[in-house]
């Protein structure tokens, strides 16, 4: 009787310590049909530790992980590998090969906390990307001690930057709200932009007051910057935003008449009413106009 022939898989490499031959194989069978010699080999990977290093980052470099690995597995692993691994990962995050970027971007986020002081110093990178791909991870970190960094970044040359740190800004607060309210001040019209922004998002109660005076600054962008801020918040800041239709300024008057029309509340007719008898002609023409648009009438915009 014939045997049936026994085929023996040999991994095409070499090795110098029966360590480098465990976790050689190890990373070669990542990628294997069978998921019990994948589970295996994650096993052993997980085992070794930070011995793994430079094999799984001369495993990426050749090329040799399959792309699905890199959505799930090899992150992993690197994440496994934990603070050595670091260095290697914030350096992938500049590559242009997303094979190598999000495998980076991912292992970082599951290091978490231990990663912060590395990314925070890669926060100066000369890549936008790379500087965006840290700001995510930092977001996603909740870490305080990014702060300094994430306000520093609020006036990168690449706006998207300081787009990307203002979400990461009011991920972390509310911690974060001391630190921002001094930009009101700031010489930098960017910063004070930012500020607006961002201090109705992180305390409605204490930031809503602070912006709303600024409906009166003149310098170019501070009315978007204050509008925007009330126009996204969630829930719309009714309440809020009425108690300033009886303050003597009229540039805050019309800023707030301006938020109630994008709200659109008739029960907030009632508090706008009392305007069409303001002494300031303009404040009666915004509040004739106020009053049809949030009944739904539709006169010409104001700006």
């Amino acid at each position: 009787m014939t045997k049936e022939p026994v085929f023996v898989y040999l991994p095409a490499f070499s090795w110098k310590t029966p360590e480098e031959f465990r976790i050689k194989k190890a990373i070669s069978n990542l990628d294997r049909p069978f998921p019990d010699q994948v589970n295996e080999a994650i096993k052993v990977l997980k085992k070794a530790g930070k011995a793994v290093l430079p094999y799984m980052q001369e495993a990426m470099e050749a090329r040799d992980l399959d792309e699905n690995l890199l959505w799930d597995e090899v992150p992993k692993i690197f994440a496994n590998i934990g603070v050595p691994a670091i260095p290697v990962l914030i350096k992938w995050l500049a590559h242009d090969d997303a094979y190598f970027h999000n495998t980076a971007e991912e292992a970082l986020e599951m290091i978490g906390k231990p990663a912060v002081p590395a990314l925070c110093e890669a926060i100066t990178n000369p890549d936008s990307e790379a500087r965006m791909r840290v700001i995510s991870i930092l977001e996603k970190t909740k870490d305080a001690r990014a702060l300094p960094y994430l306000i520093t970044a609020l006036s990168d040359a690449d706006e998207q930057v300081g787009g990307c740190a203002q979400d990461a800004i009011i991920a972390i607060k509310p911690s974060s709200y001391n630190q921002i309210l001094p930009l009101l001040k700031s010489a930098d019209l960017r910063l004070v932009c930012s500020a607006i922004s961002l201090l109705p998002a992180l305390d409605r109660k204490r930031g809503i007051p602070e912006i709303m005076p600024f409906f009166a600054d003149p310098r170019d962008g501070i009315w978007d910057a204050v509008y925007d801020s009330l126009h996204f918040l969630e829930p719309p800041p009714v309440s809020e935003v009425l108690k300033f239709l009886s303050v003597e300024d009229p540039h805050v008057l019309v800023g707030a008449m301006n938020v109630l029309v994008f709200i659109k509340d008739k029960k907030t007719i009632p508090s706008v009413e009392p305007l069409l008898n303001h002494p300031d002609e303009k404040i009666r023409d915004y509040a004739v106009w106020c009053i049809a648009e949030i009944r739904g009438e539709g006169t010409e915009s104001k700006t």
